[in-house]
C-alpha cells in the first residue's frame, strides 16, 4: 500500500506540469522495412516505416513512455485515436514491434491504449503480436546495411530441406552433406553453395548479417539479409517491382550442438521470426551444419604447456577463457580466433599463444590480459605476430602505445559493483547552449545510473532518458575508467571520468565500447556539478576502489544476466534535439487522473514498468 500511495502521489504531483516529452532513443529513430504481405505469385512485400525523433509515420506521434512500452497519438485520422506498442531493440539493424491488437486499431483515449499496452508476460507467452523491422538508413542518414558480426563463424559442410509453402518454389533438398556454409574470409555474411540438390538455381548464395539475440523463449535467434535477391535494398516504400519468391530479409533459429561441431539453423518462410518456424530444426528451411575441423595444433604448442590464470578463467561477453585456450572475437576484423597459451611470461599477464582464425590463419603472438575489476577483463594482442616461435614476442615495444585494449564483461556476473557517481550531477552540454545532462545513481540500488538530457529551464522537457547498469570500474593514469550496460538497448558502454573539486565537480566523457584510451574528458568531455547527495549509510565515496565495492553487493553474486548480444554503441547528443511535431505531448489532467487510477488499479505491473 505504501508503494500504491507513493507511485500516486507521484502521479498527482504531475498534474500542474503533464507527462514528460516523448522521445525515441536515437538507435530506433531512421528508415526500416516492415513486412506488409506475402503470398502465392506476389512473394514478400515491404512497406517503409520513417522514425523520427518523436514520430512514427503512419503510426503517430510518441506521447508516453512507460518503459519498453510507448503509447502513440495518431492524428491522422478525424477522431482521436491512441494506440500502445513495445519496442525492443534486439540488433543495431533490427527491431521487434509487439502489439495486443493490430497496429490499425485506434482507442479513443490515452488510458485506454494504457490498458491494452503488452506486458513481458504477454510477450513471452505470444499473446501478443509482434512486428519485424529491418533498418535501411540510420538516423544520421546513412543508407545501406551496416557491417554486422555473425552469431557462429567458421567453414562447414551442410545438408539441406525447403518445404512448399505460400510462394511459388517448390520443396528441394540437398541431401548429401557435401554442400559448403562459411563466413570466410568476411566475418560479417556467410557464402552458401549448393551442390548435388534437387534445384538448378541458385547454386551459390549470399547471407549478410544483421544481428543475433536471445529470444524470451531460451533461443537464439538471428537475421539476415538475403543478398541474391534482386531488389535494391534502398528502393522506395511504393516497391511497385515485382517482388521475389523468396523473402529480402531473413529471421531463423539456431543451435550449437555440444561437442559435435553441428550447428541446426532454421529459417521462417517469410520476414517474420513465426510463419513456417518453430525450432531450430524446424522451419520452412532447415540446414544441418558440420564444422570442418582445423589441422592438428603443431608439435611447439602441445610440446610446451601452459595455463591461464585461474582468475582469468569464465565466460565472458564474446570471450571464453579455460586454462589453456582463449576464444574471442576481433571487433575489427570480424573473426574468432582461438589462442593456444604456449608460454607463461611469469608476471601473470603476458603469454605467448599460438592464434589460429576461424577461417585457418594461424601465427605466434602475445596475448596481454588485465583484469580491471570483478567483472571486466582487457586484452590486447602484439601488434608483430610471427609464424615462429619467439619469447621476444612479448617485449612491450610489440604493444604500440599500449591503447588498443578489448574490453569484455562477464556473462554472468560476479558481484554487483556499486557506480563510480555517487548522487546528482548536472552540466550544460558542450555544443547545446540551454540543453543540460542530468546524471545520476540510485542511492538505494547504487550499481544503477541515470542519465537524462533535458531543457536547463525546464527538467520536465526531456528529450532522452537512458539508464545503465555499472559493471566494474578502475583507474589508470589519473582517470577513472567505467564500464556499464544500457538495458534499454542492450549495448555495452565505458565511460572516461576526472573527478575534481572534492568530488563536487566531475568530467565526463563516453569512450566506447572498448574503453579507448588517449581521451581527455577534463578537455573534450562534459562539466558536471553535484547537486544532491545519498545519505552517507547508503553509498561510498566517489574515489573508492570496485574491489570494496563489489565485496559490498556480493548478494548480487551469480545473477543471470541477459547480456549476450550487443549492438552499436549510442551516439552522445552533442546539439539541440530538433522541434518537436505539432501539437506537442502535454497530458490534460482529466487524463492524467485516468491514468493515475489505471495505474493504481494494475500495480503489480505499473510498479515495474513507471518510466517517463
Amino acid at each position: 500500500m505504501l508503494q500504491l500511495l507513493l507511485l500516486s502521489i507521484f502521479l498527482l504531483s504531475r498534474l500542474h506540469l503533464g507527462w514528460c516529452i516523448c522521445y525515441f532513443p536515437g538507435e530506433i529513430q531512421g528508415r526500416w522495412e516492415m513486412q506488409v504481405g506475402v503470398g502465392v505469385g506476389v512473394g514478400v512485400r515491404y512497406h517503409q516505416v520513417d522514425v523520427d525523433a518523436d514520430t512514427i509515420s503512419g503510426w503517430g506521434l510518441c506521447h508516453v513512455r512507460l518503459d519498453d512500452n510507448i503509447i502513440l497519438h495518431d492524428r491522422s485520422v478525424s477522431s482521436e485515436c491512441y494506440r500502445c506498442i513495445r519496442l525492443e531493440v534486439v540488433s543495431g539493424r533490427v527491431l521487434q514491434v509487439w502489439s495486443l491488437s493490430p497496429l490499425h486499431t485506434c482507442y479513443t483515449s490515452d488510458h485506454t491504449a494504457l490498458q491494452n499496452c503488452p506486458t513481458y508476460k504477454d510477450v513471452k507467452q505470444r499473446k501478443a503480436s509482434h512486428f519485424m523491422l529491418y533498418k535501411t538508413v540510420s538516423v544520421s542518414g546513412e543508407a545501406g546495411i551496416e557491417v554486422m558480426e555473425c552469431p557462429f563463424n567458421g567453414r562447414f559442410t551442410f545438408t539441406y530441406q525447403r518445404r512448399r509453402g505460400r510462394g511459388d518454389l517448390e520443396a528441394a533438398s540437398c541431401p548429401h552433406p557435401i554442400s559448403q556454409f562459411s563466413n570466410c574470409p568476411h566475418g560479417f555474411g556467410y557464402e552458401v553453395i549448393y551442390r548435388q540438390c534437387s534445384f538448378s538455381h541458385p547454386q551459390r548464395g549470399g547471407l549478410q548479417c544483421l544481428g543475433s539475440w536471445g529470444g524470451h523463449d531460451g533461443r537464439h535467434y538471428f537475421a539476415v539479409w538475403d543478398t541474391s535477391t534482386d531488389h535494391d535494398h534502398t528502393h522506395d516504400h511504393t516497391f511497385n517491382n515485382t517482388p521475389p519468391a523468396t523473402p529480402k530479409y531473413k529471421c531463423g533459429m539456431f543451435l550449437e550442438e555440444a561437442g559435435t561441431g553441428r550447428i541446426f539453423v532454421a529459417f521462417s518462410e517469410d520476414s517474420t521470426c513465426e510463419n513456417g518456424l518453430s525450432s531450430p530444426t524446424d522451419g520452412y528451411e532447415t540446414y544441418v551444419l558440420t564444422s570442418v575441423q582445423p589441422p592438428p595444433l603443431p608439435p611447439d604448442v602441445t610440446s610446451h604447456p601452459c595455463t591461464f590464470p585461474s582468475h582469468l578463467l569464465g565466460h565472458w561477453h564474446h570471450t571464453l577463457v579455460t586454462p589453456d585456450t582463449m576464444v574471442f572475437k576481433d571487433y575489427r576484423n570480424y573473426k574468432t580466433y582461438s589462442a593456444s597459451c604456449v608460454k607463461d611470461l611469469g608476471d601473470g599477464e603476458r603469454f605467448i599463444v599460438y592464434a589460429r582464425s576461424h577461417c585457418g590463419e594461424w601465427s605466434y603472438n602475445c596475448l596481454w590480459l588485465k583484469r580491471r575489476a570483478t567483472n571486466v577483463l582487457e586484452f590486447m594482442m602484439g601488434l608483430y605476430p610471427r609464424e615462429a616461435l619467439d619469447e621476444e614476442l612479448c617485449d612491450f615495444n610489440n604493444f604500440g602505445d599500449q591503447t588498443s585494449w578489448i574490453t569484455q564483461a562477464k556473462s554472468v556476473l560476479e558481484a554487483s559493483p556499486s557506480c563510480p557517481v555517487v548522487g546528482g550531477y548536472s552540466g550544460e552540454l558542450p555544443d547545446a547552449s540551454g540543453i543540460c545532462a542530468h546524471l545520476r545513481s540510485d542511492c538505494a540500488a547504487p550499481q544503477l545510473m541515470y542519465y537524462q538530457v533535458a531543457e536547463c529551464r525546464n527538467r520536465s522537457a526531456v528529450y532522452e532518458e537512458r539508464e545503465y547498469q555499472c559493471l566494474g570500474q578502475w583507474e589508470e593514469e589519473g582517470r577513472m575508467y567505467a564500464l556499464t550496460y544500457r538495458r534499454d538497448v542492450k549495448t555495452y558502454e565505458c565511460f572516461v571520468g576526472v573527478v575534481g573539486e572534492g568530488g563536487d565537480v566531475i568530467f565526463i566523457k563516453e569512450a566506447g565500447m572498448v574503453c579507448s584510451r588517449g581521451i581527455r574528458p577534463e578537455v573534450l568531455g562534459m562539466k558536471m556539478h553535484r547537486i544532491e547527495t545519498c545519505p552517507l549509510e547508503a553509498t561510498f565515496s566517489v574515489t573508492q576502489s570496485s574491489q570494496r565495492s563489489d565485496q559490498r553487493y556480493s548478494s548480487f553474486a551469480s545473477t543471470r544476466t541477459p547480456w549476450q548480444i550487443t549492438t552499436k554503441p549510442w551516439k552522445p547528443i552533442t546539439g539541440r534535439p530538433r522541434q518537436r511535431g505539432s501539437g506537442g505531448g502535454k497530458t490534460t489532467q482529466p487524463a492524467l487522473l485516468l491514468f493515475t487510477f489505471t495505474l493504481l488499479l494494475n500495480a503489480p505491473t505499473a510498479l515495474t514498468a513507471l518510466w517517463v
